[in-house]
């Protein structure tokens, strides 16, 4: 393992309420880095737009790491680069079948529509979410403000029309819903014979797993294991919100839409 360069500052640009941001300072605390916060307004001011902040993150998404004058972007390689490259308990399995199962757990976790979690429940009568459609109308402003960033917004835009497409058919919505109602079962089955999502120790599975199984409660979906079944991810629910990393990185599974 490499130490991060001697005397660099890590600072981490994230927004509180964002799932991959929740990951990526969990991941940190964790493995016990040090580092400080700058909050990025993704929701109101649309501050990922702004020059400074594309010109650090081209993607003009959350979280995004300095480690001094080095910039890392994506949830994925942030962790990765914190766990690999920084003193602290090992957050990887050591063998290989435990790292490949970590990836894909991760990877899946990744994949979800949380959009659609989202907004599944807060549909009008007509089917379509008034939040969502305005979200549509605020980028599709954004592109007329930067238009230097007609690229990233328009990808936006088309994910935004692809979310109201989705909601709009309660068979394709149902379909998403199932796809995470499946992984918590698969992680209620993993959980039956080890404490972690991994097995024996604390990994990076568990910083993705842990905010992920917050956004479900947040949404309105801990049912799932609430209610007698998924027992295993009830009792690991209770024991990650009982560690300190919990509230260090301000894991977020209560609120309204207005914190997300």
């Amino acid at each position: 393992m490499s130490d991060a360069p001697a005397g660099s500052e890590i600072l981490l640009y994230d927004y509180p309420a964002s799932i991959c941001s929740q990951m990526a300072r969990l991941a940190l605390v964790e493995k016990g880095v040090s580092f400080e916060r700058r909050s990025v307004d993704i929701m109101v001011t649309a501050e990922q737009f702004e020059p400074w902040y594309t010109a650090l993150n081209p993607k003009a998404v959350v979280p995004t790491l300095a480690i001094g004058e080095e910039i890392v972007t994506d949830t994925l390689r942030i962790v990765g680069r914190v766990d690999l490259d920084f003193p602290g308990p090992n957050l990887t399995p050591a063998d290989h079948d435990g790292s490949a199962e970590m990836n894909r757990m991760m990877a899946e976790i990744m994949g979800l529509h949380y959009g659609v979690l989202l907004y599944s429940r807060r549909l009008d009568h007509d089917g379509g979410s008034p939040t969502v459609i305005a979200r549509g109308d605020f980028l599709r402003e954004q592109r007329v403000k930067f238009p230097q960033r007609a690229e990233i917004l328009d990808r936006r835009i088309a994910g935004n029309e692809r979310l109201q497409a989705i909601l709009a058919n309660p068979a394709e919505t149902e379909g998403h819903i199932d796809q995470a109602r499946s992984l918590v079962r698969r992680i209620n089955d993993g959980l039956a014979d080890a404490p972690f999502v991994c097995g024996d120790h604390y990994t990076l599975a568990d910083t993705f797993a842990t905010p992920a199984l917050a956004r479900f409660r947040l949404h309105g979906f801990d049912g799932w294991w609430s209610g007698g079944d998924n027992s295993n991810v009830a009792a690991y629910y209770r024991r990650m919100q009982a560690r300190p990393s919990w509230s260090h990185a301000e894991i977020i599974d209560s609120g309204s839409e207005r914190d997300l």
